[in-house]
């Protein structure tokens, strides 16, 4: 987590977390000393702190609240679905959850906000069904709200939604809609209510409450079907299904099982699952009919759907049914293909540069294969899975043993992070100033250079401010055609234009 550069969203998370401790303040969000109008601070204030607790130059502290909230999720995951349902299927949803590739692979090793969010609100639900299993409403309400105010100063409203969506779908399934007008649900209410406008109010002492208030809205409407007026409709209404499903794999490999008569019949019998299902149904809707979502928004309902996937496979596997024969051969096939790809690497130029290339390819290229003989050889069900699931844990060394290097040595990002470094050189433990008198530095136009900027921040444990005027001290980076003949110290290319380094005299 702490070897490739930041990339995507992670640098404007890691320089809003950083300015909260070089400012000291946590409620108010900037980017290069200007004030930004984002999601609520949760987040920031999380990737803030996992900063100052590990305290590194690298990128490992920014990532680590992500790949910590995934162990988080798995382990609710285990808890509720072993109470519910049973152990084995507890472990097993559990392991297909924290395996699934788009978690697994990319997104639990980066600074975004999206698992932890997912994981608040999966909580929030939770929260629901246990209690109300206990009949215990008091605590269903009081910890579902809390929950979702957590997840309200996370993400803003779409908790909000959550919940609402979640609480009346629950209750009219259950057939109790009269719970949703107890007095505790009503105090939970305005309780919640209470918390959102003290947030307001500390955040009105520092900034404009109101302008705030319109950045988070307009960041909500632009992703939904509110504000988009193009093509991409349909297109997302188709794809936005398929899409998921495909990053649940390999969990993904046990859909044929559901179309099993006596799983359906089972399924049906399983309460927990039904109400899992409905709320996960009303809730996707939500994402399905809006253009600007994407795909790591729906977190929240993975371990949903592939409980329900596991459930399918539990009921349904046999000996010598298709789906079940189909199921391991995958499994097999993968580590199969793995080994070759494995072995082959070595004699692709594009990896040379990886040190040690050649032992790490040989010796998983054998694991591979041997992990493709030995699930050939055994007769065991439940060894196969085991054997074919290791393939993909071992798959993941691989990938982070290669790709992150390769990231590090030859990715875009790490060009912009080595402008960076070379700039501290030069000016020391100078300020360094973002000047435009044209600005050119508004968070719509800034391009790659958010990259460099958190390195600048990271590395130089400073905030980089944003001006309009020269500074009389320190240094200051500025596009190149708003250069008055000062003589150029550092000059490098960004999306939007070529930019150098000055010294203010």
């Amino acid at each position: 987590m702490g070897i490739a550069p930041f990339y995507n969203e992670e640098p404007r998370r890691s320089i809003i977390a950083m300015e909260m401790l070089f400012n000291k303040n946590f409620v108010v969000t900037t980017l290069f000393n200007d004030t930004f109008y984002d999601h609520p601070p949760l987040w920031n204030i999380v990737l803030a702190g996992s900063f100052w607790l590990f305290g590194t130059d690298t990128e490992f502290a920014f990532r680590f609240p992500s790949a910590l909230s995934l162990l988080l999720t798995g382990t609710l995951v285990y808890y509720m679905n072993k109470k519910y349902v049973g152990h084995l299927f507890g472990i097993l949803s559990a392991f297909f959850y924290l395996v699934s590739i788009d978690l697994y692979f990319f997104f639990s090793n980066t600074a975004e906000i999206d698992i932890f969010f997912s994981f608040l609100v999966l909580l929030s639900i939770m929260s629901i069904l246990h209690f109300y299993e206990q009949r215990k409403f008091t605590s269903l309400y009081l910890y579902a709200y809390f929950f979702c105010f957590l997840a309200f100063l996370t993400k803003g409203v779409v908790s909000l939604l959550f919940l609402g969506i979640t609480l009346l779908v629950f209750f009219i399934h259950k057939k109790e809609f009269k719970r949703l007008f107890l007095p505790i649900h009503f105090l939970s209410a305005i309780l919640l209510l209470a918390g959102i406008l003290m947030f307001f109010y500390v955040y009105g002492q520092y900034d404009n409450v109101y302008a705030y208030i319109e950045g988070m809205w307009n960041i909500t409407r632009d992703k939904s079907f509110l504000e988009k007026k193009n093509n991409s409709f349909f297109t997302h209404i188709l794809w936005f299904p398929l899409n998921m499903f495909g990053n649940l794999f390999p969990a993904t490999l046990l859909v044929p099982f559901l179309f099993k008569k006596s799983v359906a019949v089972k399924i049906k019998e399983n309460p927990f699952l039904i109400s899992l299902i409905l709320i996960f149904l009303l809730n996707f809707i939500v994402y399905w009919l809006s253009p600007g979502a994407k795909a790591r928004y729906t977190y929240m309902f993975y371990p949903i759907l592939i409980g329900v996937l596991t459930f399918a496979f539990l009921k349904g596997k046999s000996e010598k049914g298709w789906e079940t024969k189909l199921f391991y051969s995958f499994l097999s096939i993968i580590s199969l293909l793995f080994g070759l790809v494995c072995f082959a690497i070595p004699f692709i130029d594009y990896f040379n540069t990886i040190k040690g290339i050649k032992a790490i390819a040989f010796f998983f290229g054998f694991t591979g294969l041997s992990l493709f003989l030995l699930q050939q050889k055994t007769y065991n069900a439940w060894n196969k899975l085991i054997l074919g699931l290791l393939g993909i844990v071992i798959a993941k060394i691989v990938f982070s043993l290669t790709v992150y290097p390769l990231k590090e040595q030859n990715s875009s990002s790490s060009r912009f992070k080595k402008h960076a470094q070379n700039i501290l050189e030069i000016t020391e433990e100078s300020p360094i100033y973002l000047y435009s008198d044209s600005n050119s530095f508004n968070h719509h136009e800034i391009g790659k250079f958010y990259i460099t900027g958190a390195y600048l921040e990271l590395l130089g444990k400073q905030i980089i401010k944003k001006t309009s005027s020269h500074e009389k001290n320190g240094y200051s980076i500025l596009y190149q055609e708003e250069l008055r003949k000062q003589q150029i110290l550092y000059q490098f290319d960004d999306i939007k234009g070529c930019l150098v380094l000055i010294k203010n005299e």
